[in-house]
């Protein structure tokens, strides 16, 4: 798996329209066992680089999911933050849906 496609160096503006919401390459492609055991080793690396982040007191990690209601967002958190510290993991919703959005399904 390759984390360095998705790093962005602090300080630096991003722009959602830079990023394919149809990327895959992250994604596992074996299957369910070999996922989860990905997901424990990646796990762990997150655990250990929130010691040091916290260590040092300097820098954060902005994770953003995108997707409509009941696409998974609280079990993508739920699993791969179950290795962490849950007193260094803080989950915000950044927008209420608009009323056209939520004419939609």
């Amino acid at each position: 798996m390759n984390h360095q496609k998705y790093l962005v160096k602090a300080g630096s503006r991003i722009s959602l329209n830079d990023w394919d919401p149809d990327d895959r390459s992250a994604t596992p492609g074996g299957s369910k066992a070999d996922g989860q055991a990905l997901l424990e080793k990646i796990g762990k690396e997150i655990d250990a680089l929130q010691d040091m982040l916290y260590a040092q007191g300097k820098h954060s990690v902005l994770l953003v999911l995108q997707g409509m209601d009941t696409s998974g967002k609280d079990g993508v958190i739920r699993h791969v933050f179950s290795e962490v510290d849950p007193l260094g993991v803080r989950a915000v919703s950044f927008k209420a849906p608009t009323a056209h959005e939520l004419a939609h399904d």
